[in-house]
């Protein structure tokens, strides 16, 4: 079969790599990258242990290359692998944590915490794929071909076929779409779906070489309280509408701050902002001034904003979960799939687990098409639509507390629901549901539906947990009266926090006394006031979650 891949970033070009794990079930693969050069965009990411193994099965390098080399070339990734994350509290404080994933047996692996500068995993993803050419002799090669922006995209039963501003047409039994967050696989195959939403976060983000990362001094020109050049550490400082982060990339050469500060005056932003701007130092130094007004930190942030070389703005947008990513023959993959925030650290490793998944539906499926897809939705949406969800509630201002009920509940499947760079208990400490899944795994037949939070778990224990928080949910002195026939007019003045009306699978629910009881958290409501979560809960609810929910339905959405 010939596999088409719309989108040459690092979801299309791992993808590319990780469906020649198939089996005999693809002979060429082809991938079509709009820009006309790799981009440059960006500084750092982090590929966590559940991306790093499947970055090693592919033979991608991610520390093989030398951290001095110039920018831009194909080399191994140059990574970074930190010694513990650092918190900077407020007091001066530091709460400092071992990276737990970086042993020696587990890099031997091809795991570990990996802490890169983002075109270098991009040149380290394009240089394996060079080695597996037209030009290579290998069996099933991968074309890249650059400049191909998509207009088009059409399927019948025999093939799908994309068409390009540059007049070329191609067809293949699969198309892939690994085009980002403005996917136009996504707008062709599901249009009007996929709105992108502004979350009154604004990014800054910039690169510090390591000589000038040692000759940072205060603005009073005194040593800065903690410097990163003392620490090879992943640092933090937060407060509730601003935060800090730092880490080294490029093996230790290059450091990588990252600014995100919460503002209601989205007017600074005139036009879509979802990509890098750049700036100068001076527009961060004001930004830090106001942010951090009165904070004692104050005085190492400005030093590393004014210390920044070709800083970068953008603004945050998020996107709701959708409820489907394949039609056919054609699917979503990474972005065009699941865009989330930066805040959980998971975007790319998410993109990479895709990948992987994709690789072993068709290697079950082989030929049909059909199913491989399927089965792909299946086993992936539930675990990135959470990565997806979780990192909107980062920023403490949009995140309502917590409630009994879900504290309970996390507690008891001893989860964590926070990143690994996160030191605040917030429930479980175990994160191996994050770190040590292996997306390759996708079982032996086609799920009947999509796997939901209980498919992941350990079945005895939350089985347990369940029957504990259903016995002690919260119920209203009367249900609400439902059987309506809510329109979307009426539905629009239910859609506050306060006053808040959630569609589910078509049914409307009233949360508005139900929110701050709620398994899920109150975020829940927060996020989804007046409107549709569909994609995030409707099949996840077990039968006695359902019979609960009868309670607080105010009827059918009609249009």
């Amino acid at each position: 079969m010939h596999a088409v891949i719309i989108g040459g970033g690092m979801g299309g070009l791992f993808a590319a790599l990780a469906l020649r794990e198939a089996g005999d079930t693809f002979d060429a693969i082809d991938v079509y990258e709009a820009s006309a050069t790799p981009t440059t965009a960006g500084a750092g990411l982090n590929i966590s242990p559940n991306g790093a193994r499947l970055c090693h099965w592919v033979g991608v390098d991610l520390d093989g290359g030398d951290p001095k080399g110039p920018d831009g070339v194909l080399d191994g990734g140059r990574a970074a692998v930190l010694e513990a994350s650092r918190e900077i509290l407020v007091d001066g404080s530091v709460s400092r944590k071992p990276i737990p994933y970086n042993t020696p047996e587990q890099l031997a692996e091809g795991g570990g915490f990996h802490h890169m500068h983002r075109q270098d995993l991009l040149m380290c993803l394009h240089k394996r794929v060079s080695e597996l050419g037209p030009d290579s002799g290998v069996k099933c090669p991968i074309r890249v071909h650059m400049g191909k922006r998509l207009v088009k995209l059409s399927q019948d039963e025999n093939c799908g076929t994309a068409v390009f501003e540059d007049g070329t047409v191609v067809t293949g039994d699969v198309v892939i779409g690994a085009d980002g967050i403005g996917s136009r696989v996504l707008k062709e195959t599901w249009p009007g779906k996929g709105q992108r939403r502004w979350t009154d976060v604004v990014c800054y983000r910039g690169l510090i070489p390591r000589d000038k990362v040692a000759a940072m001094r205060k603005p009073d020109g005194s040593p800065l309280d903690h410097n990163p050049i003392d620490s090879f550490t992943m640092d933090t400082r937060r407060h509730d509408t601003a935060w800090v982060m730092t880490y080294w990339v490029r093996g230790g050469e290059l450091l990588n701050v990252w600014y995100g500060v919460y503002t209601s005056d989205s007017g600074e932003f005139p036009e879509d902002w979802a990509g890098w701007k750049p700036i100068g130092n001076s527009d961060i130094l004001e930004t830090t001034e106001r942010a951090f007004a009165g904070d004692p930190r104050k005085d190492d942030i400005l030093a590393m904003g004014a210390a920044m070389v070709e800083p970068t703005k953008w603004g945050l947008y998020d996107r709701d979960a959708l409820e489907e990513w394949q039609d056919g023959r054609i699917c979503l993959l990474g972005d065009a799939a699941h865009p989330m925030l930066p805040t959980f650290g998971q975007g790319v490793n998410q993109s990479l687990e895709d990948g992987a998944a994709l690789s072993s539906c068709f290697k079950l499926h082989g030929d049909d098409v059909y199913s491989a897809l399927l089965h792909y939705e299946r086993v992936r949406h539930y675990r990135a639509s959470r990565f997806q969800f979780a990192s909107k509630f980062n920023f403490k201002v949009l995140e309502p507390e917590d409630t009994p009920e879900r504290k309970a509940l996390l507690a008891a499947a001893d989860e964590r629901d926070f990143p690994l760079f996160a030191h605040e208990q917030r429930a479980g400490n175990n994160d191996s549901w994050i770190y040590d899944f292996d997306a390759r795994n996708i079982g032996d037949k086609l799920p009947r539906k999509k796997l939901g939070p209980w498919d992941f778990r350990d079945r005895e224990v939350i089985a347990n947990a369940r029957k504990e928080v259903m016995r002690n949910l919260w119920k209203p002195e009367k249900p609400v009266e439902g059987g309506r026939q809510i329109t979307r007019a009426e539905l629009a003045q239910h859609s506050t926090f306060d006053e808040c009306w959630i569609v589910i699978g078509g049914k409307v629910y009233d949360f508005t006394e139900w929110k701050d009881h709620h398994p899920g958290g109150a975020f829940v409501a927060r996020m989804y006031a007046g409107r549709d979560a569909t994609a995030e809960f409707s099949d996840f609810h077990s039968k006695a979650a359902l019979k609960h929910m009868e309670i607080f339905c105010v009827g059918d959405l009609v249009d």
